[in-house]
C-alpha cells in the first residue's frame, strides 16, 4: 500500500525517505540525484503533489508542441483522427495544460496570504514578495528569449530590425497587449505575461481571505470563477487582447485560491483516504481529454472537473502516492525550465528523430517520438535548471552575487582598506 503522505513535509524529510526507501547501494546516489534536481522553496516546505500536478501540466504541453512539430515537419504523418487515435486527439487538445498551470499558481501564492489571515501565519512583506518574483522568475526568462531572438538572428541575417519591438515588447510582459498576439521570439511567453498580470493583482485578490465566515468566503471565490466564466462565453472571445489577459483565465487562479483555502484550513492533517478520490483520478483525467474535444463541455466543465481532480492528487491514497514519486516530482519541480525551452529542444533534437519508426500507426509513431524526444528534453532542460533556474530559486541571491563581487574586488586591491566612521 502507499504511504500516508504528510501534508506539509520538508525537502530534507523527504529525501531521508528517498534514502530509506532505496536500495543500500544506491541511496547515497538516488539521494544526491533528487536532491540537486528538486526545487527550494521560499518557506523550505515541499508539497509534493503540487509539483506531480505540475508534471500532468507540463506533459500535456510538450505532447501539444511535440504534435504540432511532427505535423508541420513530417509527410507521412497524416494524422487521421478517429476513434481509435486517443493519444493524437489528446495531443491535438495538450495546450490546455497552461491553464492547469494556472491553478498551480493561484495555489501557490495564496498559501502566504491566506496563511497569515486563516492560520495565524507571519505577514507577508509585500516588497519581499514581489522582489522574490523579480528574482526568482526573470533571469532565466530574460536569457532565453535574448538567447533565441540572438539565434533567429542568426539563422536568418537582416530580421534584427524587424524584431526589436517584439522584443521590447516581450522584455516587458505587455506583447499580449501591444500586438494582440503571443510573441512572434517565444511563442510561449503569452502565458507568462498573464501569469504576471496575476502576480500584481494577488496582494488584492487576497484580501478575500479577510472575510471570516468560512462559507462565505468560499461561496464569493466560486461565483467569481463562475461569473469570469461567464463573461468571458459572452464578451471575451472577439477581442484578442482581452482573451490574451487575466481576464480570459481568472478563474483558474481563483480555483487555485479555494484549493489553498481548503487545504490550509481542513488539510492540516494528513487525513483519511477513501477509495472514491481514487476512482475519481483514475476516471477524470482521461475524461479531461473529452471534456477537452467540446468547447462548450471545455468552458463549463472543465474548471469544475479540474477542480476535483487536483482535491484527488491530495485526498486519494493512490492518487495522492503516484503524485509525490520523486522522478514525478523532480520533472514537474523543473517545470518553468522546461516550458521555456522545451519547443526549442524539440525543433532540435526532432530533425534527428523525426524519421524513427515513421511505418507505425500514428498513435505508436508519437509516442515513439514522445519518448525520444521527451528524454532529451529531460536532459537539456534539467542541466539548464541546474544552470540557470535553481540558482535563482535562493533566497537573496541577488545580496550574495553582489557581495562575492565586492569581495572580489577588494582583494584585487589589498593596499586600499576602507575606513569607517567612530
Amino acid at each position: 500500500m502507499p504511504p500516508e503522505p504528510e501534508a506539509l513535509p520538508s525537502i530534507d524529510r523527504v529525501h531521508s525517505k528517498i534514502r530509506r526507501s532505496s536500495s543500500p547501494k544506491l541511496a547515497p546516489y538516488s539521494s544526491r540525484l533528487f536532491s540537486a534536481l528538486s526545487r527550494e522553496t521560499s518557506s523550505g516546505r515541499f508539497i509534493p503533489q503540487m509539483d506531480g500536478l505540475r508534471f500532468m501540466a507540463i506533459a500535456m504541453v510538450v505532447l501539444f508542441h511535440l504534435n504540432s512539430y511532427l505535423m508541420a515537419k513530417t509527410s507521412f504523418y497524416e494524422h487521421r483522427v478517429n476513434g481509435s487515435d486517443w493519444l493524437c486527439r489528446s495531443a491535438l487538445v495538450g495546450f490546455h495544460g497552461v491553464e492547469l498551470f494556472f491553478v498551480i499558481s493561484g495555489f501557490i501564492l495564496a498559501l502566504p496570504f491566506a496563511s497569515y489571515r486563516l492560520t495565524g501565519g507571519p505577514a507577508v512583506n509585500l516588497r519581499s514578495y514581489y522582489l522574490r518574483r523579480l528574482t526568482r522568475l526573470e533571469p532565466p526568462y530574460f536569457v532565453t528569449l535574448l538567447v533565441l531572438t540572438s539565434l533567429g538572428v542568426w539563422l536568418r541575417p537582416g530580421s534584427f530590425w524587424g524584431s526589436t519591438g517584439h522584443l521590447a515588447a516581450s522584455l516587458f510582459y505587455a506583447h499580449n497587449v501591444v500586438y494582440g498576439a503571443p510573441s512572434s521570439l517565444l511563442g510561449i511567453a503569452w502565458s507568462l505575461e498573464i501569469e504576471v498580470q496575476f502576480y500584481l493583482l494577488v496582494p488584492v485578490f487576497t484580501l478575500l481571505f479577510a472575510v471570516r465566515n468560512t462559507a462565505l468566503r468560499r461561496s464569493i471565490l466560486v461565483l467569481s470563477a463562475v461569473g469570469m466564466t461567464a463573461v468571458q462565453a459572452s464578451f471575451l472571445n472577439d477581442h484578442p487582447r482581452f482573451s490574451l489577459s487575466i481576464l480570459g483565465y481568472l478563474q483558474f487562479f481563483l480555483l487555485g485560491f479555494l484549493i489553498a483555502d481548503i487545504f490550509l484550513v481542513e488539510w492540516k492533517a494528513p487525513p483519511r483516504k477513501p477509495l472514491c478520490w481514487d476512482i475519481l483520478a483514475l476516471a477524470g483525467w482521461p475524461l479531461l481529454f473529452v471534456v477537452w474535444q467540446s468547447r462548450t463541455l471545455t468552458h463549463w466543465l472543465f474548471p469544475a472537473l479540474v477542480f476535483a481532480l487536483y482535491c484527488a492528487a491530495f485526498r486519494g491514497r493512490w492518487a495522492s502516492w503516484i503524485m509525490s514519486r520523486p522522478w514525478i516530482t523532480a520533472v514537474g519541480g523543473m517545470c518553468y525550465s522546461i516550458y521555456l525551452i522545451h519547443y526549442a529542444v524539440i525543433s532540435g533534437v526532432g530533425r534527428f528523430t523525426k524519421t524513427i519508426g515513421a511505418s507505425l500507426p500514428d498513435p505508436l509513431y508519437l509516442m515513439t517520438q514522445f519518448i525520444l524526444v521527451g528524454i532529451a528534453i529531460v536532459l537539456i532542460c534539467g542541466l539548464y535548471f541546474l544552470v540557470l533556474e535553481k540558482p535563482c530559486m535562493k533566497r537573496n541571491w541577488p545580496q550574495r552575487v553582489w557581495q562575492s563581487a565586492k569581495n572580489n574586488i577588494s582583494s584585487r586591491h589589498p593596499d586600499e582598506q576602507p575606513t569607517f566612521a567612530d
